[in-house]
Parts: structure tokens; sequence; C-alpha cells
């Protein structure tokens, strides 16, 4: 984000509240969500999410195609799911070789430290928006573990849900919807240690689940069209490309959601916001 931009921004914020203080009250909520993702950096961050993210995605996906045929494949079909992109296009971006069984030690090992860079990028980024101290050595590498290890389990859980529910779209819906939270949810509290509470991270994990389920809902209309046009121009590095703009949209996702979720339970410190959003004390310690 552009310091000219922030400037102006905050010029013209200064402005109106001197001369529109009624506008000023019913635009404070909106200018302390703004000032919270700029200070967690919303762009920079978004695209080191991206980045992490496509480094974890590929290497894992070769190795679950590797050790495991049906394991591979129910790991693309979810994330070709979720992204909308097309399943031939995303097989070439997973680059599975035919007829390979296994896979070197090597490249699990490749493989784990990668994923686990995306979840230890996410602990910082949970950290950040609440303004709390990162986690360093063994216990944030062990976070990152089970984060992982809970993640691959719900990839398979949620490729049973899919089978079990095809033919229900508004059963499905709600499957995804409601695990999506709850994942998220639970992400949120282990990336943080427990150091803040179920409850205030409640609207923050709704808030993720709602705003993932309707990218990936809008993905399957954009994605198609959006892979092909880079397929056509960089042959393909466009499918390289396409998923990692799509990965800095969710990392963007992540972090708006957060910061929305942080807003409704008090956590952007304002007078003025307080003020003009009392429920929010409903979500405080002991409430």
């Amino acid at each position: 984000m552009s310091t000219g931009r922030t400037t102006g921004l905050s010029a013209w914020w200064e402005h109106t509240r001197t001369g529109h203080p009624a506008l000023v009250r019913r635009l404070q909520p909106v200018h302390d969500v703004w000032d919270d993702l700029t200070r967690v950096e919303l762009f920079d961050r978004s695209l080191a999410l991206g980045a992490q993210a496509l480094l974890a995605l590929i290497p894992m996906l070769m190795v679950l195609g590797l050790a495991s045929r049906r394991v591979g494949a129910e790991g693309l079909k979810q994330v070709q799911d979720v992204m909308g992109v097309p399943d031939e296009q995303l097989h070439q971006l997973a680059g599975l070789p035919h007829g390979a069984t296994a896979t070197s030690a090597l490249g699990v090992v490749v493989a784990l430290v990668s994923a686990t860079s995306f979840s230890r990028a996410l602990q910082r980024m949970y950290a950040l928006a609440w303004q709390l101290p990162r986690y360093h050595g063994a216990r944030a590498i062990r976070g990152s573990v089970v984060w992982l290890v809970v993640w691959l389990l719900m990839l398979q859980a949620t490729a049973a849900l899919s089978r079990w529910t095809s033919g229900m779209p508004l059963a499905g819906l709600t499957i995804q919807l409601v695990g999506t939270t709850l994942i998220w949810w639970w992400t949120a509290h282990l990336l943080l240690g427990g150091r803040v509470s179920w409850t205030r991270l409640l609207p923050g994990g709704v808030a993720t689940g709602a705003f993932l389920v309707t990218l990936s809902r809008l993905s399957h209309v954009f994605m198609p069209a959006f892979v092909e046009a880079n397929l056509e121009q960089f042959g393909p590095l466009g499918i390289v490309f396409a998923v990692a703009s799509w990965l800095v949209m969710f990392g963007g996702v992540l972090i708006v959601a957060t910061v929305l979720g942080r807003f409704v339970v008090g956590g952007v410190s304002s007078p003025a916001a307080e003020e003009t959003t009392p429920w929010r004390r409903r979500f405080r310690p002991g409430a």
C-alpha cells in the first residue's frame, strides 16, 4: 500500500471529521477496520501468504499422489472443488508422473517443510492481527505440524462427505460452510497458542468460512476462463500464474476475515468505534 495513498486518505478523513461529525460517526467502524488492514499490510501479507501457499501446495500434491493414487486423486479433487481450476490443468500443475508408486524420503521432507512454512506464515499473520508476540522454536513447529496433519485429515473427511451429499446441493453447501468455519476457527486458536479465547475467535471463524465458501463458489465461474487465458498466453507456466493469483486472493480473504472478526469483539481500539458498536461487549471475556 503506497504511502501517498494512505496519507491522502488520512487527510480526507481529518477534513471530514471536522466538517461532518455525523457522517464520521457512521463511517468510524469502516475507518477503524481500514486502519487495522493498513497496520497488518493487507496487500503485502496477502502476497506472502499466497506465495507460501503455492510453495506448500505443489510439493504436497505431488507427494500425496506418489504415496497413494487414491489419496492423491482425492486431494486434487478437493483442491479443484475449492479453486474451480479445470481438472486437466490441475493435474499438469501437480505434475504427477504416470506409473509412479512411491516417493523418496527427501521428497517427503521437502513437502513437509514447504507445507509447514505456510502454517508458520499463518501464525505470523494471526499474531500480527491480534497484536501478540510471535511464537518461535519448538512450540511454533509443533503447532505447524499439528495443523498440517489435521488439514490432511480434513481433506479426506471432506471427500467422504462430498460423495455422501452428491445430488444434494443445499446439504453440500451447508456442510462446506460449517466445516470451513470450524476448521479455520480451530486454526486461529491453535496457531495463536490458545492466547485468544474461543468466544473471541468465533466471529473471525464465521467470517472466514463465509468468505472462503463465497470465493470458492465464484471461482467456478471465473477460474476456468482465467486459467485458459493464462495457458494460451504463457503456456504451462500460465497455470502457475492463475493458481498463484487465486492463492493471493485466498490470503487476502483470510486477513480481512481475521481483522473483521477482531473488530467485532472490540479488538480494534477506538473510543468512537466503542460508542457506535456497543453490541461488541457480548464477545468480551467474561461476558
